[in-house]
């Protein structure tokens, strides 16, 4: 049914966890055609984990959409006389040198317009928004030469803030006539080792951050707290049972922090821009803590909630474990929107 069809991977690279999602094109409709997760213990761990993901399942292609993260990754939103992408090009290395805190010959630039910005009265030429990224160039090379020596077909690197970024725009995509004008939207994705802040506009992204607190703090706060294992801990943060209180009150100081960091990031964004953040969306693995809803809707002052980033997507059922996918769906937005930016 699906030959011939266009297919692409998203391959996040987690902390702790590998998720690879494929989605197929098939006219109007996205459809997994294949899905598969493996935790790893660190790093160096990661060739042979992604070789057993492949081997267990059942892709249709080997073409994989990947992305990185971390403080290589710089990523600068900046204001620019307008002109034609050609010249953009040209004039953003010179630009560059004032935001990039390494050497231009160590990095990969790319750079996109976003916007053009309202003209004040009196003011000097019109200027436009642009999204300058940075990255080290030998992150990029080694994780391109991993994905190539275990057979894979590298197409593109992303970064995982944008990735979170494309999957909520699919998303909306996929519920036409649903999204209102000029609505911003904060999306928080809470992983293993950090969360990332993606704020849009009309879904432009206009501001992305990386926080480095996530899912392994709330974890171990709860080991130090309640003296249980890492284990225990992590299955007591899933299902408290009947000690809900203990283990809020044990993550509580770490949610504060958490929180206290997003809204700094809110108010930064709605003092560069005119307009407030009207809605936050959270996906990630602790997203369905119990009581973070209400916990970040009272620390932030809007309206917050957990979305599905594999809602609306069609699923073939012969080759996917539905059950399991929609288990972990929350944790799959940035595997989500690395296989949406190339299908």
């Amino acid at each position: 049914m699906l030959k011939g069809r266009k297919s692409v991977i998203g391959l996040d690279l987690g902390g702790s966890c590998i998720k690879a999602v494929e989605i197929t094109r098939d006219k109007y409709d996205y459809i997994i055609t294949g899905y598969g997760q493996v935790e790893i213990q660190n790093e160096a761990a990661r060739p042979e984990a992604i070789r057993e993901l492949f081997e267990q399942c059942r892709f249709k292609t080997k073409k994989v959409v990947t992305s990185v993260s971390g403080k290589s990754v710089i990523v600068r939103y900046i204001n620019m006389v307008q002109m034609t992408p050609e010249n953009l090009e040209s004039a953003i290395r010179f630009e560059a040198d004032k935001y990039i805190p390494f050497d231009l010959e160590e990095v990969q630039l790319e750079c996109q317009k976003l916007m053009d910005l309202p003209v004040e009265e009196g003011g000097a030429s019109p200027e436009m928004k642009v999204l300058l990224v940075a990255v080290k160039r030998s992150l990029v090379e080694e994780q391109a030469r991993m994905l190539i020596d275990l057979g894979l077909q590298p197409i593109a690197i992303d970064v995982d803030a944008f990735a979170i970024g494309n999957a909520y725009e699919l998303k909306e995509s996929l519920s036409p006539g649903l999204s209102e004008e000029g609505k911003i939207s904060g999306l928080v994705d809470i992983g293993a080792n950090k969360t990332c802040i993606n704020i849009l506009k009309n879904n432009i992204s206009l501001f992305a951050r990386e926080v480095y607190l996530g899912g392994n703090d709330l974890t171990n706060a709860i080991t130090r707290r309640m003296g249980v294992d890492i284990y225990q801990a992590e299955a007591m943060k899933k299902d408290p049972q009947d000690r809900e209180n203990e283990v809020h009150e044990a993550i509580t100081p770490v949610i504060e922090d958490l929180g206290n960091e997003i809204n700094l990031s809110f108010d930064f964004f709605e003092n560069q821009y005119d307009g407030s953040v009207n809605h936050v969306f959270m996906s990630g693995g602790s997203a369905l803590l119990p009581g973070l809803e209400e916990d970040f809707e009272a620390l932030f002052e809007k309206k917050t909630r957990v979305w599905n980033p594999i809602e609306g997507l069609k699923i073939r059922s012969d080759n996917v474990d539905i059950e399991s996918l929609n288990c972990s769906a929350l944790q799959l937005a940035v595997s989500v929107g690395l296989a949406a930016r190339a299908v």
